[in-house]
């Protein structure tokens, strides 16, 4: 085959590469600093007054605490298995920003996952979540969804090998690693409806777009996408 082909065939099937993926090999010849001295140097602001308004904030509490209530614009990556994953492919290596959790050891915990790919650097501050917070997400009507998918920009935000099964006919497929560069391409006449594949990412990916479309709702279809079979 030609050099184009056999590039073609190489590439095809590769999973997404991360943001932080460069950054970590350029710390790794350098020699990254020590570990546990790099996580006690992490700022901890006593309270949210003390964040500055330009820089991103990374919230890891649950979903459902989110949507009741958290900081404009702070994006809703909960804390969990591939955390650092997310962390990385949402946030560039040279972004600084925030982290919010609901108990001290929990913040402990995402801190260190974030040191995990030589993050730690960009925490401008780690702090507890207060105790009320004026943004809210609205509740999604899943009934509605069921009958009439037609009413909303459904934006399908897994990777690309996995969209290869759509669940919704016409959905917009922009995967998480990119929505925040190509959330502009999203309409805003109807709706709009985030899925993933098992509810972890579209968490994430509603709160996005909720900050860049004001005044468009904006639903996340969480663990209910379970529930939905691939389109014929």
């Amino acid at each position: 085959m030609s050099e184009q082909e056999f590039i073609k065939v190489l590439l095809e099937d590769q999973p997404f590469i991360p943001k932080y993926f460069g950054h970590d090999v350029q710390l790794n010849k350098r020699g990254a600093p020590n570990f546990e001295d790099s996580i006690r140097a992490v700022p901890r602001p006593g309270s949210i007054a003390a964040l500055e308004a330009d820089v991103l904030v990374i919230d890891t509490r649950p979903a459902a605490k989110f949507r009741a209530g958290h900081l404009p614009g702070a994006i809703n990556l909960m804390d969990g298995g591939k955390f650092e994953t997310w962390l990385g492919s949402v946030v560039g290596p040279g972004e600084k920003f925030y982290l919010l959790a609901d108990t001290q050891i929990q913040l402990d915990a995402v801190i260190r996952k974030a040191a995990k790919i030589g993050y730690e650097g960009n925490i401008k501050g780690a702090l507890l979540a207060p105790a009320s917070m004026l943004a809210t997400s609205p509740a999604l009507d899943l009934a509605a969804v069921q009958a009439h998918p037609e009413q909303f920009t459904v934006v399908d935000i897994r990777n690309r090998a996995e969209a290869r099964q759509p669940l919704f006919a016409d959905a917009l497929l922009i995967p998480l690693p990119e929505l925040r560069e190509r959330v502009g391409e999203i309409p805003t006449g109807k709706p709009v409806l985030v899925h993933c594949a098992g509810g972890y990412r579209s968490a994430a990916g509603a709160s996005i777009i909720q900050t860049a479309l004001p005044g468009t709702p904006v639903f996340d279809l969480g663990e209910a996408v379970l529930d939905f079979a691939p389109v014929a």
